[in-house]
């Protein structure tokens, strides 16, 4: 077989072999985001009974009067930047987005705590201090994966060294849309978790009973409320890291298959005029 035609063959089944491994992962990704989709509907219920919970305490505590570590934080002190980002690539233009996002926070003043590599690495290279590092891994993160991350917020604000605490994650809309979006986690505001009691139950929130009252049980609350609201940012973040790169093997897998034809078109033509030349070069040595 000539050389050109050996080598149009081997691309032929390099550009197959890169399909079918695109494909199992296109499919992997796909049962992934299935199962972060699972976990956050089973997650919903405990977080909405917990801002109902806290709501109904709000109804009840002079808010001007309440005080709580997650309120009253320092002026004037750094910003914490809790960064979630895949631990791999292969993600289309997830990672690309999130960097630009990092990049339009104030890195002078910013304390980092990063899980993915990804962050780690880009943490490390800017301005700012990368405070600690955690990798995300590639399945479901569980409910204990913040307990790491709670401690050392509290630790941060034991110390009086932030003034502020944000989550910074791609959020997930659709299997085609993911934006990188800054939550802000910390000061609380009292007002913002209150806004879920309504006129329809305030009735209901009146006759709520606290024991020993409602400013104790919101101590003990609040902590809950933090821890939620990270493992939604947690679910959000794998579920747009699966639902990119699902999207990113598609189009890989697509676009190899598109090759191989195209290449399999060529190698055909290219092998019909071999033989046409070769049998055109035998009749005539024939006369």
């Amino acid at each position: 077989m000539p050389a050109n035609l050996q080598l149009l063959n081997r691309r032929i089944k390099t550009s197959k072999n890169i399909a079918q491994i695109a494909k199992a992962m296109e499919t992997i990704s796909a049962s992934k985001i299935k199962k972060a989709q699972d976990a956050a509907s089973g997650n919903k219920p405990y977080a909405e009974k917990i801002l109902d919970l806290a709501s109904k305490a709000m109804s009840q505590t002079g808010k001007k009067k309440f005080r709580h570590k997650y309120i009253d934080l320092p002026q004037n002190k750094k910003k914490l930047f809790i960064i979630i980002t895949p631990d791999k690539g292969l993600c289309g233009g997830l990672n690309t987005n999130l960097y630009k996002k990092i990049l339009e926070v104030d890195n002078k003043n910013a304390i980092y705590i990063t899980l993915g590599k990804k962050a780690q690495k880009f943490a490390s290279k800017i301005e700012g201090q990368l405070y600690a590092s955690f990798p995300l891994g590639g399945s479901l993160p569980s409910y204990t994966a913040i307990i790491q991350i709670k401690t050392l917020l509290d630790e941060l604000i034991s110390k009086k060294e932030i003034s502020e605490a944000n989550l910074l994650y791609a959020e997930f809309e659709s299997i085609l849309i993911q934006h990188p979006m800054t939550t802000k986690l910390l000061p609380l505001k009292l007002e913002k978790i209150g806004t879920n009691v309504t006129e329809k139950n305030v009735q209901e929130n009146d006759d709520a009973i606290f024991e020993p009252d409602a400013e104790s049980f919101l101590l003990d609350l609040l902590p809950q409320y933090i821890e939620t609201q990270i493992y939604k940012a947690l679910i959000q973040a794998y579920t747009s890291e699966q639902a990119a790169r699902m999207m990113a093997m598609q189009n890989a897998k697509n676009n190899a298959f598109d090759i191989a034809d195209y290449l399999t078109l060529v190698y055909n033509k290219s092998r019909q005029e071999r033989i046409t030349n070769e049998i055109l070069d035998l009749t005539n040595s024939q006369y």
